[in-house]
């Protein structure tokens, strides 16, 4: 391995122990001794012997000491690095004492096989040598040997950790050198004996062989390493110059050092045979380390070298080119070279060419086996080294050179290698051309640096470069042909080619600095070969690569030597070249060639190149003469046209342009390009280029070389643009525009003509004059495409552009495609120009031109949105709803459409491609211009735009804005000047509120009677749809209030938005929004007011709101109108539809925005909240009059705002204010109570009762299970007493009153009822503590009233859907019927049941709560005649929720759409029917039934099981209503009912019955016996899964199947093991219906993320994942599924995993074999691994968990039989005994139980022949495997199977089992022959399988 990394060489150890004081004369000695004095160690005879400790050791150090020889690595470091802390913590007079041992031990331990225990034993030696410091000095003589050697052990670490230690006891270089000197024959005496080791002798016989030879190897390495540097440092350094003879005492003493260190020397090198027989071995790093150590011999003690010692090893040394391991190479260099030189006899005791020379060419030819870049260096210096004599002859020489360029093809070059190959050749050639009389004599001598050049420079390296074969003659001294036949079938790394290249000029430099007439000869060889690279052409296979080399080759030739002035080059290669090459240049016209021909004119400018009689002198005379050749010669044949050169001739062109003749050039070459061609540029198959692509082909190349600098040739004239600007070029480009639509090549004309493609690009040949008429030209073109629109926006916009001159008009008679193709053009023109144009931006063309740009883009984008949007509404049946327009518009648009969509999609990408600071950039008028021609297009789009739907159009339009202010970037200014003209008023916008000035201040008008048509108000709908998407994508902030979205950027912009007359804001806008309400595609509390109070909650940090001036608008605008009776609105469950039903727009806008704001964590301030209440009040009365209009408006007011009052201090002037208007509302409605009816209208109390009632909300809370009505507000003594006094005056009232207002006003009775049933509630929530007996039972009585005429109307209702369905003519007719029915119901009933449905809650509720336990009135409730009436009420409200359910189950049978009736009926009352569930799902068992009984006698045609299953698969389904549908039909006695067809209410027949349907099934097939679960179920259970696979994850069907199979499951659960049910439902799933439900179930939960990746449990899931596991979790610990049932809705992605969880984690728990099945068919590797995970993470511990307990309870063991559980193992052991027979049976379950089959093995049997214990073994496994159901289960099975054959009952023939494994039955189907008995299900599946019917055992006909 040679000198490793780490490891010091000779040299490196030198450095570090010379000393460091120059100068110093250094003593010999250390530690105050002087190296004359001897020390005698106090050490014993044997060094190595183990020294006996004194007994003042100290126990701990002689007990780590001891360890030091144990075998284990381990406890030697624990012992070693104990030592190092025991060292330094013991005084040093201790610690000298273990120093003998230690040193022993020391010995020993280097030699280990462990690198760390090597190391550890230095860092210990260092630790001792601290403590004990001189005390170290007896025993130096006795370490230094092993201490030298360990540091050149091979592994770094060591090495550094022992010189460390080394350095640590002789910090100074010089005392390094003075303890080395001192032991150096010590030192010797150790590293000989180490050199005569073997391996077997280094450790005892029990190491392995391989660490033997390990150890031995570097035992002997190091060992010579070390006595290598050990010369190199004493003989090389310090005592080189010592005189013996010198009387100094100090010389004399270090001539008796060096005198016993020559004496070592010779001894060693006696002893080891002059380590020949080392430098045989077969390892690298002995051989490497043994030439190392023979350098130092034959550099410091030549004298051992006789003329003997000569003979055996100069045949060894010169010889050892054969060494083929790389790492050896550098020592073996440095062994021959300096053997060589200070040798030369040497040379002649060995037979240089058999023993020398062959071996050198093997070595070159095989590329130094590995060592160039060591090797090739120094190949130089063994030339030199070599003595004259040795080799004579030419042959010499070319071996040399042969093998030394056979070696560069042995392997791929490395770049490195490549360099030093290069050079090594270079030197090796120029050394042998200047040394060649020393292999040569005489004349011959002469001829060797000739044939040196032509046969090897030209010949070999040159035609190598050129990739040429060699085709060279062969000859006695030439290279083989062979070798340099290479090149044509090898591919050279580039960077291989460079270095030879170099190589090769480098050579021709030198030759012309010393020989030139060598300098010609290389030159026309030279040549030669690149004349005949030229005359044979494309002859040539690689002829593209031969001239690629030819160019790169002057160019290296430009850079090495022409920059330095020679002027050879021009002389012999390059000038000689041209004149003889150009005609076949011309003539060939290859692009390489003009390539090479333009590279050598710009090295060597053309006139000296072109013209034969050069002369400086004469400049003139050139010049003209030159010119005269250019446009003879030259020009015509560059601009001949030509494609496949013309691009190379142009660059050649341009570099013969000349600065004296610059002007006469350009203007003959851009007359010659202008003129007409003789050649027809018209025929498309022409290789000729026309004039306009020979134009843009120039202009392109003249801007890249003024751009790049690269104008060389150019340095007065044609250094700026205008110097190339030509009048016929201005006059070529202005009538351009006048020939369109043109081809490309005249778009690529004017963009290089104008330039500006990039910001950086402001080079333009044109005049200003012309590029003007060039920018009018683009607008008029671009206008085109508009004007032909048909969209009347569009053309609408066309307006707004400026008008064109005369010379500008739009052509008319154009086709629509032929507009297109000259917008197209011109849109290249500026595409390719743009930032040339813009310089004359403050033209108003410019800004136009822009602008239509993005007009063009929106009108294409609308028509395609049209064009998609018809053909979808053509398609819709075979269009997905998804289908995007980039992938379904390609298939229907016509040309047009095409033309016009990519040239949209240009101008887009054109636009992205533009950065921020072009826009920010532009001019402030140009902005300006922009933005107002873009907000009046955009105006015009939304208003204008008929055809396409109203959404789109908003959705289109405002992304149009959006993406236009992203691009453009306007100012805060600008931006809201923008905005100002876009929302600016209209006559079609606004319609009800406008913008006015008050004050000086911004304000809001309302419209009084606005003038609005059909058409009017469509595009009013349009504008307002349109802002809200404006508002949704840029923010309410910045579109209405006129505020940046970014408050740092107001912030920075020093814009004032907290003055009291902020002039940008828009608060008419959102009260216009508001009051519109509704539009196609929005409504504005789902996306208005979102986006309010999103800024209010940021409003915080402005002091800015709008909500003041917007309530008081909208309260201004509502009293002008009338609204309707707030009895009618829902207020206790105020949401987005009840707001809804508002019908006047003002109240509704103003009842939103309160709603809004005061349900949002209350944003509105209290101040504001203090104003708009006074408002409110001083509108209430005028004068002494009530304002009839602001009492009606109040209770809406009140209801929205009231809620917040609760929060407000009572000595707020806000409370105060509020709380005393309530007391004065109610003395004014008991007031209008007290009062006879005939003296005040029944008006006033209506309106002052809305009012009161509204100040006193009620909230329903709670879930789906149970709903609980709570009080919003605390009230004080007063006000309750004013409320049971108010409710008291009622009942009077109403008593009183009720009958004559029957008769005389309905409604007015109606609307008064109504509002006595919702004071009841309020009473009863506010003060049900206060009630008296008289006053509850009012109450139950009118609550009972209302439910029961609620019961009643929907009886009804049900009667009348099944009268029209039994009584239908057709379908049709049924579904007219059913709407008129549904049409016709009483909605008062309904609301006055709904009211009373609220006190019915409340009342349960105050019976169930603790604190109300004592109260006199929760007694009163829970007792007699109120207790009986509460649960026949309860029971009517069961009655209503079936009777709702059978009559959609009725129209169900009709049609779908007659169910969606009914369905869609049900939400017009959502409230109603939520509070009707919440009693159902808690009604007692005996309700139950006797609902149930009462819904069986009413005869309908649907039974009540259908309505409950109606209701929970409903198409218009309501989640509270299908939660109790659900919980009713798992209860009794429903359950019985719901899952199986024809089942009973009871399994209550007679036995004798039993016995006979028993048997007479036992007959039965198992296919004519299957149980059928109702309808409902299966359908949806047996759905097709591939359907469902492609159904969204939150679509109906599939929520549907996953309900269905929760209640499928949950009746599994419900029902008991021993259930004949249960075990056909089992049957039924394992027969009728896939798996593959739980591909369905898995695509909800994305388990690949979910699964743990290697040891990592805790792995992070995704939500749907975490979801899922801890649903399935906890579905199997609390087996129920109710919980994830009523968290799916409303439904989501995570809503459903968690209900894909539960369900999974039911099925493995009840269905275990059902979902093996499923999972042992997965061929997704991945997915199975990833499901197993998933399964063996979350769902296998509570299931196993589950299943040991389930063992334990269940599996009663008796005298015969035992089961015990292993938890820890997963192991349950069932043991059988039965008198002197026995069994033991373990089950093992797998960790991811139940996906991997159970093992079962027998581990004990006692009287049981194998065969039958075989058998028992596989009935154990085919009952646990087969089981749906817990092992517990299957074990009892087993055991029953177990018994019955030891009664003696006969087993299947066909099972071997007694009881059937899937239903648990006994054989009984008997042969008549044979007499065995057979299962009825194994005996079918035998006829089915086998195609016969003969019993299986005697074949006789069953």
């Amino acid at each position: 391995m040679g000198k490793q990394k780490g490891r010091a060489s000779s040299s490196g150890m030198a450095a570090s122990l010379v000393p460091h004081a120059q100068g110093a004369v250094p003593t010999v000695g250390f530690g105050g001794y002087h190296g004359a004095v001897r020390v005698e160690p106090a050490a014993p005879s044997d060094p190595d012997a183990p020294i006996r400790l004194t007994p003042d050791v100290d126990g701990e150090v002689l007990q780590n000491l001891k360890r030091l020889g144990r075998k284990d690595p381990t406890t030697k470091l624990k012992a070693l690095s104990a030592l190092s802390t025991l060292f330094g913590q013991k005084p040093g007079e201790e610690v000298v004492q273990i120093v003998p041992q230690w040193a022993f031990e020391y010995k020993r331990l280097l030699l280990d096989y462990n690198r760390e225990v090597r190391r550890a034993t230095h860092e210990a030696m260092s630790s001792l040598i601290t403590a004990v410091k001189k005390g170290i000095a007896p025993y130096l003589k006795s370490l230094m040997g092993p201490w030298w050697f360990s540091q050149f052990d091979p592994a770094p670490e060591v090495a550094q950790a022992a010189r460390r230690a080394f350095e640590a006891a002789f910090p100074q270089s010089d005392r390094r050198l003075d303890a080395l000197m001192l032991c150096v024959k010590e030192t010797f005496l150790y590293l000989n004996e180490n050199l005569k080791l073997t391996p077997q002798a280094l450790s005892d016989k029990a190491t392995p062989m391989d660490e033997l030879e390990d150890m031995h190897q570097r035992v002997m390495s190091s060992s010579l390493l070390a006595m290598a540097t050990l010369i190199e440092i004493l003989l090389g350094v310090k005592l080189q110059s010592c005189d013996g003879d010198s009387t100094n005492t100090e010389n004399k003493n270090l001539s008796k050092v060096r005198s016993t260190i020559l004496s070592s020397a010779e001894a060693a090198f006696c002893m080891h045979k002059c380590f020949l027989d080392v430098l045989k071995s077969k390892s690298s790093v002995i051989r490497s380390a043994t030439y190392s150590l023979l350098t130092s011999y034959i550099k410091h003690v030549p004298h051992v070298f006789d003329e003997e010692t000569m003979k055996k090893l100069s045949p060894t040394l010169l010889g050892a080119f054969h060494e083929k391991d790389a790492s050896c190479h550098s020592s073996m260099w440095d062994a021959i070279l300096v053997f060589s030189r200070k040798f030369p006899e040497a040379w002649s005791y060995c037979n240089i060419h058999k023993v020398v020379l062959s071996q050198f060419w093997h070595f070159l030819q095989n590329g130094c086996y590995g060592s160039k870049q060591v090797s090739y260096p120094l190949l130089v210096q063994f030339l030199d080294s070599m003595p004259p004599k040795a080799v004579m002859g030419q042959q010499f020489v070319f071996d040399f050179l042969h093998n030394l360029w056979a070696g560069r093809n042995q392997r791929q070059l490395s770049a490195a290698d490549s360099l030093a190959f290069c050079g090594a050749f270079k030197q090796s050639f120029l050394w042998l051309l200047k040394n060649a009389s020393r292999y040569f004599t005489g004349d011959s001598s002469d001829d060797i640096p000739i044939k040196l050049i032509t046969d090897v420079l030209a010949k070999i390296i040159w035609r190598d470069y050129l990739l040429l074969s060699g085709d060279t003659t062969s000859g006695s001294v030439l290279l083989s042909h062979k070798t340099s036949g290479l090149a044509a079938n090898m591919h050279y790394p580039t960077y291989y080619l460079q270095d030879l290249k170099k190589c090769i000029i480098e050579i021709l430099d030198v030759i012309a600095d010393t020989e030139n007439h060598l300098l010609n000869i290389s030159c026309q060889s030279l040549l030669r070969d690149c004349l005949d690279i030229i005359q044979q052409g494309e002859k040539l296979s690689k002829f593209q690569n031969h001239a690629e080399q030819l160019v790169s080759f002057f160019l290296s030739l430009d850079q090495i030597v022409v920059c330095k002035g020679e002027i050879w080059p021009l002389e012999r290669l390059a000038k000689p070249l041209v004149e003889q090459s150009l005609s076949a240049i011309k003539f060939m016209d290859t692009p390489c060639l003009v390539k090479l021909l333009s590279i050598l004119v710009e090295i060597f400018g053309p006139t000296p190149l072109f013209l034969k009689n050069y002369k400086k002198n004469d400049e003139k005379l050139d010049i003209k003469s030159y010119l005269e050749f250019f446009n003879d010669e030259l020009l015509p044949w560059c601009l001949d046209g030509k494609y496949s050169t013309c691009n190379s001739k142009i660059v050649l062109l341009l570099s013969l342009i000349q600065d004296e003749s610059f002007f006469d050039q350009w203007c003959s070459i851009i007359k010659c390009t202008t003129s007409e061609q003789k050649h027809s540029v018209d025929d498309k198959t022409s290789n000729i280029m026309g004039r306009f692509e020979l134009l843009t082909l120039l202009l392109q190349k003249i801007r890249e070389r003024i751009v790049g600098g690269k104008l060389r040739n150019l340095q007065e004239n044609g250094y700026l643009p205008e110097h190339w600007r030509h009048d016929i070029l201005d006059s070529t480009a202005a009538s351009v525009f006048c020939d369109l639509p043109g081809s490309d090549c005249h778009v690529s004309f004017i963009c290089a003509a104008l330039g500006g493609s990039d910001q950086e690009d402001q080079i333009c040949f044109l005049s200003p004059e012309t590029v003007c008429k060039i920018l009018g030209s683009i607008l008029k073109n671009l206008a085109l495409v508009l004007m032909a629109s048909t969209f009347e926006w569009a053309r609408l916009a066309h307006s707004l552009l400026p008008a064109e001159p005369e010379h500008l008009k739009v052509p008319e008679g154009n086709s629509s495609i032929i507009n297109f193709e000259m917008a197209r053009s011109a849109f290249k023109v500026l595409q390719g120009s743009l930032f040339s144009l813009r310089r004359l931006e403050e033209n108003s063309v410019f800004p136009s031109i822009l602008g239509a740009l993005f007009v063009i883009e929106w009108e294409c984008s609308m028509s395609l949105a049209l064009v998609e949007e018809n053909y979808l509404e053509d398609h819709i049946e075979d269009t997905e709803v998804g289908v995007s327009m980039c992938s379904s518009s390609k298939g229907y648009l016509d040309e047009k459409m095409h033309l016009k969509a990519n040239l949209a999609e240009s101008i887009h990408a054109f636009h992205q491609s533009l950065s921020p600071s072009f826009w920010n950039n532009l001019h402030s008028c140009t902005s300006n211009r922009l933005a107002n021609i873009l907000a009046q297009c955009v105006r015009y789009a939304v208003f204008q735009t008929r055809d396409l739907h109203v959404e789109r159009t908003a959705i289109l339009c405002s992304e149009w804005v959006v993406d236009m202010l992203k691009l453009i970037c306007l100012d805060h200014r600008n931006l809201q000047s923008f905005f100002d003209l876009l929302l600016s008023e209209g006559e079609y916008w606004p319609l009800w509120l406008m913008p006015s000035l008050q004050n000086g201040q911004a304000s809001v008008k309302v419209k009084l009677h606005p003038d609005i048509t059909d058409e009017i108000e469509l595009k009013h709908e349009r504008f307002v749809a349109f802002v809200d998407r404006l508002i949704l994508k840029l923010g309410f902030s910045e579109v209405v209030l006129g505020i940046p979205g970014n408050i740092q950027s107001a912030t920075s912009q020093l814009i004032d938005i907290t003055s009291r007359i902020f002039s940008l804001s828009r608060a008419w806008v959102a009260g216009e929004v508001l009051c519109t309400w509704t539009w196609k595609g929005g409504c504005a509390l789902k996306t208005f007011l979102p986006s309010l109070v999103q800024y209010m909650k940021d409003e915080s940090y402005l002091e800015i709101s709008i909500v003041p001036l917007l309530l008081d608008a909208l309260l201004g605008a509502a009293l002008m109108h009338e609204s309707g009776p707030w009895v009618l609105f829902n207020a206790w469950h105020l949401s987005d539809n009840e707001i809804d039903k508002i019908q006047d727009r003002f109240l509704r806008a103003l009842v939103a925005l309160l709603f809004t704001i005061n349900t949002n964590d209350c944003l509105w301030r209290e101040s504001d909240a203090l104003v708009f209440f006074e408002q409110l009040l001083s509108n209430l009365f005028i004068g002494s009059s009530v304002n009839r209009k602001c009492l009606k408006i109040l209770p809406y007011v009140m209801t929205s705002i009231i809620k917040q009052f609760s929060a407000l201090n009572r000595g707020s002037s806000y409370a105060d204010l509020v709380w005393k208007s309530i007391q004065s509302w109610l003395d004014a409605a008991i007031s209008c109570l007290s009062t006879s009816p005939r003296e005040i209208p029944v008006q006033d109390i209506e309106d002052w009762m809305q009012v009161v009632l509204s100040c006193f909300p009620l909230r329903i809370t709670g879930g789906a299970q149970k709903l609980v009505v709570v009080v919003e507000r605390e009230i004080s003594d007063t006000e309750r007493s004013l409320m049971l006094t108010l409710f008291q005056k009622y009942q009077i009232f109403y008593g009183s009153t009720a009958s004559s207002l029957l008769t005389s006003e309905t409604a007015v009775s109606t609307t008064v009822e109504l509002l006595g049933v919702k004071l009841t509630a309020v009473v009863v929530g506010y003060c049900w503590r206060n009630l008296q007996e008289n006053d509850w039972h009012s109450v139950f009585h009118m609550v009972f009233k209302c439910i029961e005429s609620s019961v009643l109307l929907v009886e009804e209702m049900t009667d009348g859907i099944n009268d029209a369905t039994i009584n239908q003519v057709s379908s049709e007719d049924a579904l007219e019927k059913l709407k008129l029915v549904v049409g016709t119901t009483d909605k008062l009933t309904l609301n006055l049941a709904e009211s009373a449905l609220v006190t019915m809650c409340h009342l349960n509720h105050l019976c169930n709560i603790q604190e109300a336990e004592n109260s006199w009135s929760v007694q009163l409730i829970r007792s007699g005649d109120y207790a009986e009436s509460n649960d026949k009420m309860v029971e009517s409200i069961l009655r209503l929720f079936l009777a709702s359910g059978v009559s959609e189950a009725i129209a169900k049978s009709c049609s779908e759409e007659a169910s969606s009736v009914i369905g869609f009926s049900r939400h017009a009352y959502l409230h109603f029917w939520e509070l009707v569930a919440s009693f159902i799902k808690n009604a007692p068992l005996q309700i139950r039934k006797s609902a149930l009984e009462s819904m069986e006698l009413w005869g309908l045609t649907k039974g009540s099981v259908s309505g409950l299953y109606s209701i929970l698969f409903s198409s218009q389904p309501i989640f509270h209503l299908q939660l109790a549908a659900f919980s009713l039909l798992l209860s009794e006695p429903f359950c019985q009912l719901s899952l199986v067809k024809n089942c009973s209410m009871g399994e209550n027949c007679s036995s004798v019955q039993q016995s006979g349907i028993s048997q007479s099934a036992e007959l039965m097939p198992d296919s004519e016996k299957k149980v059928h679960l109702r309808d409902e179920l299966s359908d949806l259970i047996e759905f097709p899964t591939s359907e469902l696979l492609k159904t969204d994850l939150t679509a109906r069907d599939r929520v549907d199947v996953f309900i269905a199979w929760a209640l499928l499951l949950s009746h599994l659960q419900i029902l008991p093991a021993s259930s004949s049910i249960r075990g056909d439902v089992l049957q039924y799933i394992q027969e009728k219906v896939s798996p593959c439900i739980l591909d369905c179930i898995f695509q909800h939960i994305p388990v690949k993320a979910a699964a743990p990746s290697g040891k990592k449990k805790d792995t992070e899931l995704a939500p749907e994942a975490e979801a899922a596991a801890k649903a399935s979790k906890n579905a199997i610990a609390t087996c129920s599924l109710l919980p994830y049932l009523e968290s799916v809705w409303p439904i989501g992605t995570l809503q459903m995993a968690s209900l894909a969880g539960s369900l999974y984690g039911m099925m493995i728990r009840l269905l275990p074999s059902f979902v093996r099945t499923w999972f042992t068919t997965l061929r997704d590797r991945s997915l199975s691994y990833s499901i197993e995970s998933f399964t063996k993470q979350w769902c296998s511990p509570p299931l196993l968990l589950d299943e040991f307990s389930q063992v334990k309870d269940s599996v009663y063991g008796d005298e015969n039989f035992s089961v015990s559980v292993n938890r820890s193992a997963f192991e349950i052991v069932a043991t059988y005994k039965k008198e002197e027979t026995g069994i033991d049976l373990v089950i093992r379950l797998p960790n991811c139980y139940p996906l991997r089959h159970v093992d079962v093995e027998c581990t004990r049997s006692l009287g049981i022949s194998e065969v039958k214990c075989r058998k028992w073994l596989l009935s154990l496994t085919s009952f646990v495997r087969n089981q749906n159901g817990a092992i517990a289960e299957a074990i009892c099975t087993w055991k029953s199977n177990f018994d019955k054959e030891f009664e003696g009952v006969e087993e299947c023939p066909i099972c071997y089992s007694i009881l059937h494994t899937s239903n648990h039955s006994l054989p009984r189907l008997a042969c008549k022959t044979c007499k065995h008995k057979f299962h009825g299900a194994c005996l079918y599946k035998w006829f089915s399988t086998s195609n016969k019917s003969t019993c299986p055992l005697c074949q006789t006909p069953f």
